[in-house]
């Protein structure tokens, strides 16, 4: 009886649903809504300190950060790691009102903001930055320019932080992932500045001394920007940026200048670091990809989002979808003022490791040799737009957005043309960029993952494979090579 209801209640089910029209096919798109990209509006203080203000109202928020040109690209050679210590280091405790406060105190006074005070350090640019509600904005700018200022830069917590970061990389170098990023970074760069990697020898080398010099060289007014996104206007914006900011004196020495030198590989175009016992294997294919600013920027973007930009991008639907050799696969660029790089990125069984290097290959030059169907691009596009159009929508997103053009030295104007920048590309443009940079010689491998677990597999990968033992991955070494 039981079942006889069962069957009935699903016969039920199946007529209702075809008895539906239309139930069985998703509905058209609707049309495109337009997208809004506020007016910005900059002035330059009379220290040099620029402003930036991205108006968004309707909300009582506003999303500040205050940012110096110079991140990563700037450690003297030996002391990498310095600008991330640097950064931590300015929420740690700072001199405010006569005295000096601690790391609980400061984390204390942001909270009774409503915000938290995050700091970060990347390539080109460090910052410090807080979401607060408009009536505390004069207070939270305060808070900002008193750490970034006037930071205590207390040796004891340059010791905190430094076992923090240790116990990560610590972490990380047990993760194919992590290891697999580390080494491809290195394989590709070599010996560029932005082939460096931080390791326990480097931290283990700062001292509190070379953090307060960092800070002393870089944290300057001509060489910080002022960004605030929200319910803000510059005319409101200028007085509180002159009451936190305007007393900051300007150096008499011009501000330095770094631009990192390019891609100096030295090892062959394949690496596998084997580590026993590994769960799986990491697994990257990088390719080279146009520099910073250039004015391909978008037609790149859209190649990169064609291939792995989410679930539906061309290497998730080869080696997930279709073939359930990982749980995803995906990429991203890197970009800097003299070259690119762009990675596809997968973890998978150690003898899958191999067919996923073919089948990133194979994605990467069929982009070069066929243009893509209009139906698919059209839908890779309408995702970068809406990921576009998603980070306009907060304060912090839109910040993020606006902060991205400054560290890269760019107008934040042109964010106003980025969606018909996109919609413009086409399919030809895409296969002409793709057939330009991404050559079968060109591409470099990098697998991090049990090289014995892989058995003959590994065999497909071609003659000339570097295999290093993790236990010989030095991280310290310009280049990777076995000792």
């Amino acid at each position: 009886m039981k079942q006889a209801l069962t069957i009935l209640m699903m016969a039920f089910v199946a007529s209702a649903w075809a008895a539906t029209p239309g139930v069985d096919s998703p509905p058209e798109p609707g049309p495109a809504l337009p997208i809004s990209v506020p007016a910005f509006e900059t002035f330059t203080l009379a220290n040099g300190l620029r402003v930036v203000v991205a108006p968004r109202r309707g909300v009582p928020l506003v999303s500040a950060s205050l940012l110096v040109l110079a991140g990563r690209e700037a450690e003297p050679e030996g002391r990498t790691g310095l600008a991330d210590m640097t950064a931590a280091l300015l929420g740690k405790g700072a001199r405010r009102d006569g005295r000096d406060v601690d790391a609980t105190t400061l984390a204390r006074q942001a909270e009774a903001l409503g915000g938290t005070l995050d700091s970060n350090a990347g390539w080109r640019s460090t910052g410090v930055g807080m979401t607060v509600t408009t009536p505390r904005l004069a207070a939270a700018l305060a808070l900002m320019a008193d750490v970034s200022r006037a930071p205590l830069l207390a040796p004891q917590e340059l010791d905190r932080v430094r076992l923090q970061a240790l116990d990560g990389l610590r972490v990380a170098l047990d993760a194919p992932g992590s290891v697999a990023d580390l080494a491809a970074r290195r394989s590709w760069w070599g010996v560029s500045v932005y082939g460096r990697l931080t390791t326990p020898t480097t931290l283990q080398r700062l001292s509190i001394d070379d953090v307060r010099a960092f800070h002393a060289r870089h944290w300057r007014p001509d060489s910080a920007v002022l960004v605030l996104a929200g319910d803000v206007d510059a005319a409101g914006v200028r007085p509180l940026a002159e009451a936190a900011l305007g007393s900051w004196v300007r150096p008499a020495a011009p501000p330095p200048s770094h631009v990192g030198a390019a891609a100096a590989p030295r090892v062959p175009p394949a690496v596998w670091i084997d580590m026993p016992g590994s769960g799986q294997s990491a697994v990257i294919v990088s390719a080279p990809t146009l520099p910073q600013g250039s004015p391909e920027a978008r037609v790149a973007e859209v190649a990169h989002t064609l291939l792995g930009g989410g679930y539906s991008a061309r290497l998730n639907q080869a080696i997930r979808i279709e073939r359930g050799l990982s749980y995803g696969a995906f990429g991203g660029a890197e970009f800097h003022p003299v070259a690119g790089v762009w990675s596809g990125q997968s973890q998978t069984k150690h003898p899958s490791a191999s067919e996923v290097v073919s089948l990133m290959r194979q994605a990467l030059l069929k982009v070069a040799t066929e243009p893509a169907p209009a139906t698919e691009l059209e839908a890779r596009k309408a995702a970068l737009i809406g990921g576009f159009a998603n980070r306009l929508q907060t304060t912090s997103g839109l910040l993020s957005l606006v902060a991205g053009q400054v560290a890269q030295g760019r107008d934040p104007a042109e964010l106003a043309q980025r969606v018909a920048q996109i919609r413009a590309v086409t399919p030809e443009q895409v296969r002409d960029f793709a057939a330009r940079w991404w050559k079968p010689e060109s591409l470099r491998v990098t697998i991090a993952g049990d090289w014995a677990a892989a058995g003959e597999s590994v065999k497909t990968l071609g003659d000339g494979v570097l295999r290093l033992p993790k236990a010989q991955f030095d991280l310290d070494q310009p280049g990777l090579r076995k000792p």
